[in-house]
């Protein structure tokens, strides 16, 4: 958590039609504040002032947005981008109670190495990648760590109710819940070639095995005297 408070200029969009392309050629990212009993704002931020500002925030700290002479500290959530050039569209602003706690997403971040991750023996798959917490906004931690090195090898896991507790929130999903688990390397099985039959060259004078309809199948004849 950071003790920094976190501000950002932000201008009301009065803007409508196909202003959006247009802001976005002046270098502005497009978002919205919204959170209950709030009508939502449209807002425009410029984009180099907001690429900063999310650097320290991400989503788990307050950003106090300042439109006007008015000002709403909020969660930065729904953040939009360009399929290619993953440029920012548009961000949505929640804007808190910070009197009032709240559940929001945190990630998980692994740390540590483990033996039998490192030789291949083993694979850590990671279930979740993000967490639900309560706590009030002000106090939302900016990750959560795992320390994978005090696993103690294939076959273990860590589950919601392993994961570190502090007094400033509580995990809200389901404790029996696997966040992280070591399981044995799966092996690729080698299928060997299958050799091509080999047929025996048929002897002089005699035929192949024979072939349906043939004497296998014949009627065989009383011998006349």
């Amino acid at each position: 958590m950071t003790a920094t408070k976190l501000t950002l200029k932000a201008e009301k969009r009065t803007e409508v039609g196909n202003s959006a392309k247009k802001l976005r050629k002046e270098n502005y990212v497009l978002g919205n504040i919204y959170g209950k009993g709030l009508e939502s704002v449209a807002v425009k931020v410029l984009l180099p002032e907001y690429q900063k500002i999310y650097r320290q925030a991400r989503g788990t700290h307050v950003v106090y947005l300042s439109v006007g002479d008015k000002e709403y500290p909020s969660l930065i959530s729904n953040v939009q981008r360009h399929p290619i050039t993953r440029d920012v569209l548009h961000v949505d602003f929640r804007k808190m109670d910070l009197k009032q706690k709240t559940e929001t997403k945190v990630p998980v971040e692994i740390i540590g190495e483990l033996a039998v991750v490192k030789t291949g023996e083993a694979d850590l798959i990671v279930l979740l990648n993000e967490v639900t917490v309560e706590c009030l906004p002000t106090e939302i931690p900016e990750k959560i760590i795992i320390d994978i090195s005090k696993l103690e090898g294939i076959g273990s896991e860590v589950k919601i109710s392993d994961l570190p507790k502090a007094k400033e929130y509580v995990f809200m999903d389901d404790e029996s819940q696997v966040v992280v688990q070591v399981s044995e390397a799966k092996k690729e099985e080698i299928v060997a070639p299958v050799a091509e039959e080999e047929v025996a060259p048929a002897a002089e004078g005699t035929s192949e095995a024979p072939a349906a309809g043939g004497l296998a199948d014949a009627k065989l004849e009383p011998k006349k005297e």
